[in-house]
């Protein structure tokens, strides 16, 4: 008789237990202008005639697939400038600026922004990281997103570090632009219609295995002096794909196809080496005159309307290993320069097949 009394005392306190469980709050909807002080995923699409929400320090936003939307301009998504923050899944579109760091002095140190499968469209700015003149700005690493059609800029950078892989712009004004100091390494990505692709000004890019198809200017340098690597990439289309003027240009393992001017040297020179142009107008051209060396080695030169053609360049120039074929006029004819050897021209329109350097 005892023991359906025990179990009757159990299955009360079982009641008892189900009745005194807290129920799960449910997921709230940010509302425009708040700040989000914990990880927040969004429950729906966002629009905001004002501004839209402020990353707090720390903070992980999950667009959730959804779409945060302004309509009136201003900033869609401010991040503090202390702490690691996240902006992952969805898209925002419809801002004056998408994304801006606001300058915070106080916090857990600056720390990283990162943006994954992120959809930017129709915006001004797509995320500004120039801070406050430089001051405040985060480092951003940038992955499996799009930009798409920015008026003025897709990404922009000032002292500070940004990384770029599997990211597609198009149709940008200017894809990536990176000011006074920055450092951009930009990997796997591909570059369309956009005005111009990549601009460094006093500041590098690293560009590797990333294709740049039909940008009227595809990597610009400027200012002092800047830094400009392309390795292992393709570039068609362009009006000039690569303008070196105020960089030192690094470009080997690359790929030039049906660009107006493929390369233009600046004063401060660089390297070329190892990449295949094909039926580009002018292959090589110098922008200014040269201040320091540039050398040209084991490029092949096909169907280009010359092979390479550098008549004012001189002993800085240094070209060796080189193969020009079927070119519709000069082969290789670089007076002065200085032959590094291993050159070979054959087929070319002009004769002799090679000038300023032994050729086989």
């Amino acid at each position: 008789m005892r023991v359906p009394a025990i179990i009757s005392c159990l299955a009360l306190a079982s009641a008892a237990v189900l009745v005194a469980a807290p129920a799960t709050a449910a997921p709230v909807q940010p509302t425009c202008g708040s700040t989000l002080t914990e990880d927040t995923a969004l429950q729906a699409d966002l629009t905001c005639a004002g501004p839209g929400l402020i990353l707090g320090i720390g903070v992980d936003l999950d667009l959730n697939g959804h779409t945060l939307r302004g309509t009136a301009g201003g900033v869609g998504l401010a991040v503090l400038g202390q702490g690691t923050e996240s902006i992952t899944n969805g898209t925002v579109t419809g801002w004056d600026t998408a994304v801006r760091t606001v300058v915070v002095f106080e916090g857990p140190g600056v720390g990283p922004l990162l943006v994954d499968r992120v959809r930017f469209r129709n915006n001004g700015t797509g995320i500004d990281g120039t801070g406050d003149g430089g001051v405040g700005a985060k480092d951003m690493t940038i992955s499996n997103s799009t930009f798409t059609n920015h008026s003025r800029v897709a990404v922009s950078a000032e002292l500070i570090r940004v990384d770029v892989d599997h990211t597609n712009f198009s149709d940008n004004t200017v894809g990536y632009w990176g000011d006074t100091g920055s450092l951009a390494t930009v990997t796997d990505s591909r570059f369309v219609r956009d005005a111009r692709a990549v601009i460094v000004t006093e500041a590098s890019a690293t560009i590797e295995r990333s294709s740049f198809v039909d940008n009227p200017k595809a990597v610009v340098g400027g200012g002092v002096v800047s830094s400009i690597v392309i390795t292992d990439s393709r570039l068609v289309g362009s009006d000039v794909a690569v303008n070196g003027t105020g960089a030192v240009s690094t470009i080997t393992g690359s790929t030039f196809v049906s660009n107006s001017t493929a390369v233009q040297v600046g004063q401060f020179g660089g390297t070329i080496s190892s990449n295949t142009f094909r039926a580009n107008q002018t292959t090589v051209a110098l922008a200014e005159e040269l201040g320091t060396g540039v050398a040209v080695q084991d490029n092949t030169f096909r169907l280009n309307g010359d092979g390479l053609h550098l008549e004012t360049a001189g002993a800085l120039l240094s070209v060796g290993g080189n193969n020009a074929r079927n070119n519709t006029g000069w082969g290789i004819n670089v007076p002065g320069a200085t032959d590094l050897g291993g050159n070979t021209a054959k087929h070319n329109g002009n004769q002799p097949q090679c000038v300023g350097v032994v050729c086989s």
